[in-house]
């Protein structure tokens, strides 16, 4: 419960300074991805599984930094998992030009959230957190393209940790 509070009370402080910080430019984006997901089971038998990643997410940026809210399901050896995620990426370099027509931002950051599995009849859920680095490429005045790499692991004693290489696309209004 103790995690749940905390978890909303981040993401509402995190939602309340980007829309006063950031609202000139929000986005919208879809991703998928190649995930390689570490489980447990009961008898502490770790399985490694790789499997494809969807998702969407939602978030505002500047020239700096990006916080971003993602929603990701993914389905791995008969087991379903979605993950509930809140970003904070910091860009840690732009394009040297302000005439190029590709930008290219690499960015380093951190995300926690809620990770949920279900199998069969057995459900599952527990507090996520990790690290991510990737690549923004802004290709149009309102399209980035978005390469990246997320180490998420989570408090469940099933699951051990989760990590992704995605590709998204997101449209900057």
């Amino acid at each position: 419960m103790f995690s749940k509070i905390v978890l909303a009370t981040v993401a509402t402080i995190s939602l309340t300074h980007a829309v006063d910080d950031f609202s000139s430019e929000r986005l919208l984006g879809i991703e998928v991805g190649y995930t390689t997901v570490n489980s447990r089971s009961e008898a502490m038998f770790n399985k490694s599984s790789t499997v494809p990643e969807f998702g969407v997410k939602l978030g505002a940026q500047n020239e700096e930094w990006r916080t971003t809210i993602h929603l990701n399901f993914m389905e791995a050896d008969g087991r379903s998992y979605q993950k509930a995620m809140i970003d904070f990426d910091r860009f840690v370099w732009a394009s040297l030009y302000k005439t190029d027509s590709i930008v290219f931002k690499p960015y380093l950051g951190a995300h926690i959230g809620w990770l949920r599995y279900t199998e069969d009849l057995e459900t599952d859920n527990g507090m996520a957190y990790g690290g991510e680095l990737g690549l923004a490429l802004n290709v149009l005045n309102e399209v980035d393209f978005d390469l990246a790499y997320r180490y998420t692991v989570a408090d469940m004693p099933t699951v051990g940790d989760i990590g992704s290489f995605t590709f998204s696309v997101n449209y900057l209004y």
